[in-house]
């Protein structure tokens, strides 16, 4: 569980730097995709041309699960909580009940590297709290040893590893 003195610690790092993290509107659609689409091709980066797309998108957008990432007015990242938890059925988790999944982390290349990622999933986990979820499963590329770094050191404990999508992904899991 984010303690209440980080949590105080993060909302006023996000006021200091001009960084707010909020629900996305329909609007950004197209600044979205541009986003995703800026680290396709990158190294570890498992998206192509046909995902993530307009449906994943509009489907975000629809159930209002899709949060941006803002810095002095600009888009810079985007995440989504998953509607529909995707890997329940996988036998490795703790927590089987209670469970919330994200997934469509993007910060703008121009902004990787900073430590900003960690506004974009420490929001999510405020999200998840105020809806008194018990623990959060992600997959993430095995490939992708930027992302793994920061999901153990936000205390993500990694149980298992997967072929997914046609990638091998890490199945991870933390407790709130």
């Amino acid at each position: 569980m984010i303690s209440k003195k980080k949590l105080e610690k993060v909302q006023l790092m996000e006021r200091e730097d001009n960084m707010v993290f909020r629900k996305a509107k329909q609007m950004e659609s197209e600044v979205i995709m541009n986003l995703y689409r800026s680290v396709m091709g990158a190294p570890f980066c498992t998206w192509n041309e046909s995902y993530p797309g307009e449906s994943e998108i509009d489907g975000d957008l629809a159930s209002g699960f899709l949060y941006v990432l803002e810095q002095s007015g600009k888009l810079i990242g985007a995440i989504s909580i998953v509607p529909e938890n995707e890997l329940d059925d996988f036998t490795c988790w703790k927590v089987k009940e209670n469970v919330r999944e994200f997934a469509r982390v993007v910060l703008g290349p121009d902004y990787q590297k900073k430590g900003l990622s960690v506004n974009l999933v420490e929001g999510v986990m405020r999200e998840f709290q105020k809806q008194c979820v018990t623990a959060v499963h992600i997959a993430v590329a095995k490939d992708n040893i930027p992302a793994q770094k920061l999901y153990r050191k936000m205390g993500f404990e990694f149980l298992a590893e997967t072929d997914l999508y046609g990638h091998r992904f890490l199945l991870c899991e933390k407790f709130l």
